[in-house]
């Protein structure tokens, strides 16, 4: 049976096969139904019908084809052992596969050993090519901070002077006090820690004693000796450390020996009382003991 249809059933048509979604394949739709209204008072109905049929397949096979264009692709990067492996996802078919990887499909076939007529399944792993392992991210280098070592000071040389005085310690209380006067006939010498002589000197009556000039910043060992008849009252060896400028001042004590004996021909006579009367108490107490000795022998046993 064949009909005819007026522009009006066409357009009810249109509107009945027709989303409101106006893609270039809607317009290209819209444009045969058009075509077709203009015809439609000559054509054949099964001639419409086989038209409008056939555009909705080819409307609905861009469609699918629009559809699987725009799924996402993601590049897969090579693995540690340097294969690239894709997974394959829901609605992966082959060729799409390939045209998005750039790999023909003879190519992939031959990679993963599919054969015509295989199926992909979502989850599959199909293997791409190789390329280098991806290297690890190697850490910033560290360097070790340098160590600032502070500079080391420049020796500071110099000289200074050393003054010693040996006085007369009249009262014995080691120090220099005023109105007692220097000793003459003494010894003074100034050395080094290692020994070697750095000056000496005979006291004689200068007020101010003896002073060593020029000398090398360092250590020194200052030193005395009392003359004769006399004994020390103060240490006779003193460590001094001279810096450069540095005047330093010694003095040494030391006093008259009859000083320090003064008073003892009163001892002596004191002792020489006390001597006697331990001799006269030993003498005693020997007679006494004698006596009893004696008496002992002359009395009978029996009053014993």
């Amino acid at each position: 049976m064949q009909w005819s249809v007026v522009s009006g059933e066409w357009s009810d048509i249109r509107r009945a096969t027709l989303t409101t979604d106006r893609s270039p394949l809607t317009t290209m739709l819209e444009a045969i139904i058009d075509s077709m209204n203009r015809l439609a008072g000559s054509i054949r109905v099964g001639v419409i019908l086989l038209a409008v049929v056939g555009s909705l397949a080819l409307a609905a096979s861009l469609a699918s084809a629009e559809g699987s264009s725009q799924t996402s692709f993601v590049t897969p990067t090579p693995g540690p052992d340097g294969k690239i492996i894709y997974i394959v996802q829901t609605g992966d078919v082959l060729w799409t596969i390939a045209a998005l990887s750039g790999k023909s499909v003879e190519e992939i076939m031959a990679l993963n050993g599919l054969q015509p007529g295989d199926y992909l399944t979502p989850g599959m792993q199909l293997l791409l090519g190789l390329g280098g392992p991806v290297l690890p991210t190697s850490a910033p280098e560290t360097r070790p901070t340098a160590t600032l070592v502070p500079p080391t000071p420049t020796p500071v040389f110099g000289s200074g002077e050393i003054c010693v005085i040996l006085f007369n310690d009249v009262n014995g209380n080691a120090v220099l006090d005023e109105g007692e006067l220097p000793l003459t006939g003494g010894e003074i010498s100034i050395s080094e820690l290692s020994g070697t002589l750095a000056g000496e000197h005979t006291t004689d009556d200068n007020p101010e004693g003896r002073c060593f000039l020029d000398l090398l910043n360092g250590d020194y060992n200052v030193g005395a000796a009392a003359p004769a008849d006399y004994n020390p009252t103060t240490a006779m060896n003193v460590p001094v450390r001279l810096a450069p400028g540095d005047i330093q001042h010694i003095e040494f004590g030391a006093q008259a020996s009859s000083a320090l004996s003064g008073g003892s021909g009163n001892d002596g006579r004191r002792s020489a009382w006390l001597g006697a009367a331990g001799a006269v108490l030993l003498l005693t107490a020997g007679a006494l003991g004698y006596i009893a000795l004696r008496y002992n022998r002359r009395s009978p046993l029996g009053l014993r």
